[in-house]
């Protein structure tokens, strides 16, 4: 704190006054927000007190609580992060035998920083004052520290999401899913290319790309982005990988000065949609998860639009392979998402995943010095020219 960050997150079940004061005294970041539980029960046993919540406000800090947290994670900036099993108390941070890591490494800050947004994002309601005093008054008959046995009411948010110690996303289709495509058909991969070059030569570990002029305004935020490569048997494409999407943003999401430097193909693929939380198959293409025989065996079940036309009865195009002419990328429908994620996942056990630590495996400028960009994320040109 006395390096004076501009943005300090802190993900914390139990927090004290005591330490609380040592915190702020030391700096008061321009951004502090704060993840932490609102359990009557806590501040009953006096694991945890209402005056540190209380202190916290006044020192600017946004708050607000998640049911059933028992994390413990603090953030300063963009480059430095503390992952460790200490709450926020004196007991914990000068007494107890705690134990945890101080990281430096930008890219890891920035995966801490992802797992802090995600929860962030599925809570929306800042603690008040006036909540504040409302529990105090519901707290006020219970000798604090007695750990009563009365069952208190938790004010805070549930969060559904999946556990980060898997890498499958969860098994029911996401709102949206899409298969997004690179490569052209005049350079076409060999099916022996290995998959962590294809990462490296289109940075598709932490965006995709897509064409001047045509925005990605289709993908929403939370959308699986599963990766595939035009390769040069069959026709096929192959699926290599996937990450989960966020909505695109114009400005911040178009390729700066510093992207056209690595890759000038960019000048004509500007567009990002970031992506997190990236998974590929550690081996050759051939690992990959064939289209083509998605395509043969769904049919018009493949894609969205091809199975909008089916259900309508309106004539319109029902061969998957003329939906995908020309297109940055599909949207599939869930039973061609389940398809897919079975057969990925298969090769995945089968191959290993890759080690996205590795220092080949780049990550953008802004990307790095952003706090609010989510974990190494995935640049995944489309289909047409990249080099």
């Amino acid at each position: 704190m006395r390096e004076r960050p501009q943005t300090v997150s802190i993900v914390c079940p139990f927090i004290k006054k005591r330490t609380v004061e040592r915190l702020v005294l030391a700096h008061r970041p321009y951004d502090l927000r704060v993840i932490t539980r609102f359990d009557l029960n806590a501040f009953n046993a006096g694991v945890s007190d209402l005056d540190a919540l209380d202190l916290l406000l006044q020192s600017g800090a946004k708050i607000r609580g998640v049911v059933g947290l028992h994390s413990k994670m603090y953030i300063f900036g963009a480059r430095r992060a503390i992952v460790t099993s200490a709450n926020l108390t004196e007991a914990a941070m000068f007494h107890n035998k705690e134990f945890g890591f101080t990281a430096d490494d930008p890219s890891i800050a920035i995966q801490c920083q992802s797992y802090f947004d995600r929860l962030w994002a599925n809570t929306k309601h800042d603690l008040s004052k006036d909540q504040i005093e409302q529990w105090r008054q519901i707290l006020a008959p219970y000798r604090v520290g007695t750990r009563d046995s009365v069952s208190l009411p938790d004010f805070g948010e549930t969060v559904n999401a999946p556990s980060p110690f898997v890498l499958e996303p969860p098994t029911d289709a996401p709102a949206q899913s899409f298969v997004k495509f690179f490569g052209r058909t005049d350079n076409r991969a060999s099916l022996s290319m290995q998959i962590d070059e294809e990462v490296i030569r289109s940075g598709s570990h932490w965006a995709c790309t897509y064409p001047i002029g045509k925005r990605p305004r289709q993908v929403r935020d939370g959308a699986i982005m599963f990766m595939a490569r035009m390769v040069q048997a069959r026709s096929d494409y192959v699926i290599y990988g996937r990450a989960i999407g966020r909505e695109h943003r114009p400005v911040l999401d178009d390729a700066t000065p510093a992207d056209l430097s690595v890759r000038a193909w960019k000048e004509n693929w500007p567009h990002y949609v970031r992506v997190h939380d990236p998974v590929f198959i550690n081996g050759p293409l051939s690992a990959g998860v064939s289209m083509a025989d998605m395509m043969a065996e769904l049919g018009p079940g493949s894609f969205a639009p091809t199975q909008r036309n089916l259900n309508a009865g309106n004539g319109g195009n029902l061969n998957p392979r003329r939906a995908i002419m020309r297109k940055p990328h599909m949207e599939l429908t869930p039973q061609a998402y389940k398809w897919i994620l079975g057969r990925l996942e298969k090769a995945l056990m089968r191959h290993g995943a890759l080690d996205l630590t590795d220092p080949r495996f780049d990550l953008p400028a802004d990307q790095e010095s952003s706090p609010d960009v989510p974990a190494k994320a995935s640049l995944v040109p489309i289909r047409l020219p990249q080099e």
